[in-house]
């Protein structure tokens, strides 16, 4: 083809190799043409140019793709690239290079679809391709046609009813859709469709593709709806499925107007929950409204950059979450103390100022629940592992702490418990008064000191305490073995109790000497005091902040998480309330072995106790970065991702992000530079979406810091006389409902069950129920459905 262009410009004259034809073989005309046709080039008029020219004006006119292609050529090396290299067409499925695939028809529709009835199909996990061919039918035709039909249903009711047969209700259904389809679609207000449903499903082998066959089937005969491979006509239904807008099949099936628009599943179901709270909108702008407690566990993780709007998020998912369950406390952990002091202020919750007169004792104990006994989780042996793990992250910012040390504090941690009468695997004794660090401490001593004789010569312990665990059979000159530390009750009150505390060798009693100044800390005076002594906390209102920002420049967050961590568990069991506790900045807790296994063993059984854990980090990183961070992490049935400048390839791989997820999250709207922010929120049962997160005004004055709900409603309502928003006496001429006043729980409790035992009460929805139609209803004739009339003869 170049060499034609190089002799049709006149580069290049004829050659032998360049065809022609005879000028013997030419007319008079032709001829003419052929000198023409050189003289347009400037050509000689020889013979041999006037045959190639001839030949030149005979050829087929080719077109072009490029200059370097014809259009055929470029058409055939499409063809190679969009079609596979191999098809083997077999009866019911195809091999198509590497990949089995099998095209399947809906041969059977329900009499009536809902909303987001083929939702279940989308999420699905198989890799299937969903094709809808999609004709109107002639409003005339459809009439004329509608009107035969039923005329011939009334007749043939009336025949049956006349001869006496029962078996005619399936009659009266069909003469019912006809009379109501012919009626609307005589007034025009619905349309009929023939459409045509073709359903290809792709695996990498037989048995995979079985196995895709068994779930679609299964997810639609939940919907009453009849899959039939389509047999002998694989490749002409690849047409059928291809965006070739042709149906050789014409497997179709009439459908309403209104039930095809059910078809397009390209909106996912709306998450709302009528005891859930408002989260914020998806991307059709429809409320996300979720009840975390109606999960199988109730637990969140949220991660986002600092004024991604993470902490506003949970401050509103709070706020409402008061406002709608009065049997609910939330406790947040606050190491900063710079984002919910202010907001529990503005709801008359509580401040605590963790560093003054409060104590947490992180010894505290308490018998296992019921579910904890089902899974063999003795709280004994779990209080002992956190209170050293604790001391070893206390150790760890000093000089460290060995395995001998460990192994001495772990017998002086049995020493702290037997002195107070608790004893390893009797769940009795477990409700006596928990012994606190100065009893491990008085533990390390009587180590120290050579074991109980010797502690009690050096008037380490009283003649009472020696006494205590001589009645347990301790004699100090009988235990001839080490014996394992703890243990179960014998007959006559005696237990087992190791050598370590009774006849320490001078290697244990080095271990203990070297333990001894580790705990100056926690002794009066100290910075870690408010950890050593009973609990104190009285939590009467339902929202309470501990403040934890006057430990923020000494290293010890760390540890007081973790001992907080201790206590929230034990009061999330002990409370006859809802209990959600947050812990900001969880990275403290997630590095710590025992930290991470003290909250699964939170999440794992909230549930029994109506208990819910929020964890918050800058990073999802921070979630999934090891195995053992992943587990607490797969453990939280609600997540949210905030905005991050970069999404780790371990978070990627986690949730299976796509592009544009990583994106959306990358470039997500925040708090601090618009009025609303967006996040990523997954669910153990909804999937993955996109979430708007917004607050009205008021929301917004109680939520920042920056804002006083007051002035907004002085300025607003005309709401005037407040002084403080904690004064417990609301002004005349504001109704008690226009701002929660969540101070005293049990007041709330109280009101709440008056509430449930007054008669007459019944919260309706109107009109949610008609908006969505159901297979089972069929009493409103405008509910979203089909009709698939009755077969004819002439109506297929």
């Amino acid at each position: 083809m170049i060499q034609r262009f190089k002799h049709a410009f006149g580069i290049d004259g004829p050659d032998a190799g360049v065809e022609s034809v005879p000028i013997d073989d030419l007319s008079g005309e032709e001829t003419q043409h052929a000198i023409d046709y050189l003289h347009l080039l400037d050509r000689e008029t020889t013979t041999e140019n006037i045959e190639w020219a001839a030949y030149q004006l005979q050829a087929d006119e080719v077109g072009l793709a490029n200059a370097m292609e014809t259009l055929e050529e470029r058409g055939e090396l499409d063809k190679r690239l969009v079609a596979p290299r191999l098809v083997e067409d077999h009866p019911q499925f195809q091999i198509r290079d590497d990949t089995v695939s099998q095209i399947l028809t809906v041969t059977s529709l329900p009499r009536k679809v809902g909303l987001g009835w083929l939702v279940p199909l989308t999420l699905a996990d198989v890799d299937l391709r969903l094709t809808f061919h999609v004709r109107p039918r002639e409003p005339k035709d459809v009439r004329r046609q509608l009107q035969k039909r039923y005329t011939q249903a009334v007749t043939s009711l009336a025949l049956k009813q006349k001869r006496g047969r029962t078996d005619t209700y399936q009659d009266q259904l069909d003469r019912e859709d006809l009379e109501r389809l012919l009626q609307r679609t005589i007034r025009g207000t619905t349309k009929l469709y023939d459409v045509a449903i073709y359903l290809e499903l792709v695996a990498d082998s037989r048995d995979d593709l079985d196995g895709m066959l068994d779930r679609v089937e299964a997810i639609l005969a939940e919907q009453d709806v009849e899959l039939s491979p389509v047999k002998h006509q694989q490749l002409d239904a690849m047409d059928a499925v291809a965006p070739v807008v042709t149906d050789p099949v014409d497997n179709t099936h009439p459908i309403q107007l209104e039930a095809l628009g059910t078809f397009f599943n390209l909106v996912e179901p709306s998450i709302y929950d009528p005891n859930g709270v408002l989260l914020g909108f998806d991307d059709t702008k429809r409320p996300v409204i979720l009840n975390r407690y109606a999960l199988s566990g109730h637990s969140m993780a949220i991660s986002g950059k600092t004024g991604s709007g993470k902490s506003y998020f949970r401050k509103l998912e709070i706020y409402r979450r008061l406002l709608a369950d009065p049997n609910v406390q939330c406790i947040l952990f606050d190491p900063a103390g710079d984002d919910y002091p202010r907001f529990a202020t503005s709801l008359g919750g509580e401040v605590i100022r963790f560093g003054g007169d409060y104590t947490v004792n992180p010894m505290d104990i308490s018998p296992p629940a019921t579910s904890e006994q089902e899974t063999g989780d003795d709280t004994y042996a779990l209080t002992i592992r956190s209170v050293i793990e604790m001391l070893h992250t206390h150790f760890d910012q000093r000089d460290g702490m060995s395995a001998g040390e460990e192994g001495v504090l772990i017998q002086a941690a049995h020493y702290a418990y037997i002195s107070k009468g608790i004893i390893l695997g009797d769940f009795e004794t477990y409700d006596q008064e928990s012994p606190t660090l100065d009893d491990l401490i008085r533990g390390v001593n009587v180590i120290a000191a050579g074991g109980l004789e010797a502690a009690r010569e050096a008037e380490v312990i009283d003649e009472a305490e020696l006494e205590l665990f001589q009645s347990y059979g301790v004699t100090g000159t009988e235990n001839d073995e080490e014996q394992p530390a703890g243990g179960t009750p014998h007959g006559g009150g005696s237990i087992s109790i190791s050598d370590t505390i009774v006849t320490p060798t001078d290697h244990h009693q080095e271990l203990a000497r070297n333990l001894q100044p580790k705990f100056e800390s926690f002794k009066p005076g100290g910075i870690n005091n408010n950890l050593n002594g009973q609990t104190n906390l009285d939590l009467s209102s339902r929202l309470v902040v501990m403040d934890m920002s006057s430990f923020a420049d000494t290293g010890e967050m760390p540890l007081i998480l973790h001992a907080m961590l201790s206590w929230a568990y034990l009061e999330a069991k002990r409370s006859p309330y809802k209990v959600d506790v947050t812990f900001d900045e969880a990275h403290y807790l997630l590095g710590r072995p025992a930290a991470r296994d003290l909250i699964n063993l939170y999440i794992r059984h909230a549930r029994h106790y109506e208990a819910g854990l929020t964890l918050m980090s800058q990073t999802s990183h921070e979630f999934v970065r090891t195995n053992e961070r992943r587990e607490v992490y797969e453990n939280c049935d609600v997540k949210c991702l905030f905005y991050a400048e970069s999404v780790s390839e371990q978070t990627q791989q986690y949730y299976g992000l796509s592009s544009d997820e990583i994106r959306f999250i990358q470039s997500a709207a925040r708090g601090q530079d618009s009025d609303y922010s967006e996040c990523l929120l997954a669910t153990s049962v909804h999937g993955r979406r996109r979430l708007e997160v917004r607050s009205g005004p008021f929301e917004h004055h109680v939520l920042d810091d920056a804002l006083d709900p007051w002035e907004w409603l002085a300025e607003t309502e005309g709401i005037t006389g407040v002084d403080a928003p904690g004064d417990d006496v609301l002004p005349a001429d504001i109704e008690l409902t226009d701002l929660p006043h969540v101070m005293n729980r049990d007041m709330d409790l109280e009101m709440a069950m008056r509430e449930s035992h007054e008669d007459g009460i019944n919260v309706a929805i109107e009109g949610l129920e008609n908006d969505t139609s159901d297979v089972n209803n069929g009493d409103s004739p405008d509910d979203s459905d089909y009709d698939h009339p009755p077969d004819s003869g002439e109506d297929s």
